[in-house]
């Protein structure tokens, strides 16, 4: 199957290698469950054993300029999600503002390509610090679209997703050049999800950091969101500040939220 991806008799049937590569990533998923190991390029050790080292540095060239060329988005698409499979080794910070054209190129694959960016944000590095910087890059479709995914996980999805999403948010609000790059409707909702998120994760400090945390990005990031709701966020984190049974932690995050704000009394919303 791997001679598919490589090998120059096969480099015109797109069709065959959209369905390889499919095949490829679920194989490579299935495999990486029998592991516990949480080493980023876990996959790319994975595809090397199955596959051979001969066999895997042949196709790894191939992969990568799959994912990169226009002609067929679907097999691009398809190339992006093997490389995040393989981890930073294959899919490089080159390669990750790819990512972004396609969220516009194949929005049919959004879901997909929304948990590579998640996986990306994850590794940490130049990885990560490249797609916040092209989530926020001016005019860039792309980036909007994965921000409109992003919340959706934040309204609907388990925790481990919700708060992936949120620190991939609060990565891009504290670039200096994230200032208002966010919609304003968007900048609305995210205020809303997190006034319903942050009292429901009160007893767990961990999980109130990280939307803490995104709160304060966001309210330095979008005056849209500062003055959204402005009231209800501050009586919350007011509320939560003086409750002396939750953790320290909390309550301490809660008084940076308020000092963010620069709040002492409740003001009313523009």
């Amino acid at each position: 199957m791997v001679r598919l991806i490589y090998e120059p008799k096969y480099k015109g049937c797109l069709d065959l290698c959209a369905c390889c590569l499919r095949a490829v990533q679920m194989l490579l998923r299935i495999a990486r469950t029998m592991f516990e190991d949480s080493d980023p390029n876990l996959g790319w050790k994975q595809f090397v054993e199955l596959a051979g080292k001969t066999q895997a540095d042949l196709a790894l060239p191939e992969l990568r300029l799959l994912a990169e060329q226009k002609v067929d988005r679907v097999v691009a698409s398809n190339a992006i999600t093997v490389l995040a499979e393989l981890g930073p080794y294959a899919l490089n910070s080159q390669l990750v503002p790819r990512v972004l054209e396609l969220f516009e190129e194949t929005p049919d694959r959004a879901s997909d390509l929304s948990e590579v960016a998640l996986r990306v944000h994850a590794w940490g590095g130049e990885c990560r610090e490249q797609l916040c910087s092209a989530i926020v890059e001016v005019n860039h479709t792309g980036g909007h679209l994965l921000v409109e995914v992003l919340l959706q996980m934040i309204n609907r999805c388990d925790f481990k997703r919700q708060q992936r999403a949120a620190k991939v948010l609060t990565g891009c609000f504290v670039l200096t050049r994230g200032k208002e790059w966010m919609y304003t409707n968007d900048s609305r909702l995210l205020v809303e999800l997190l006034l319903r998120e942050i009292p429901a994760k009160a007893e767990d400090p961990k999980a109130f950091r990280c939307f803490s945390t995104c709160v304060k990005a966001l309210l330095q990031c979008s005056q849209a969101a500062a003055e959204h709701r402005r009231d209800e966020l501050w009586q919350v984190m007011e509320d939560l500040r003086q409750d002396d049974r939750l953790e320290p932690a909390v309550r301490q995050d809660c008084a940076e939220v308020l000092e963010v704000m620069g709040l002492d009394v409740p003001m009313s919303d523009p």
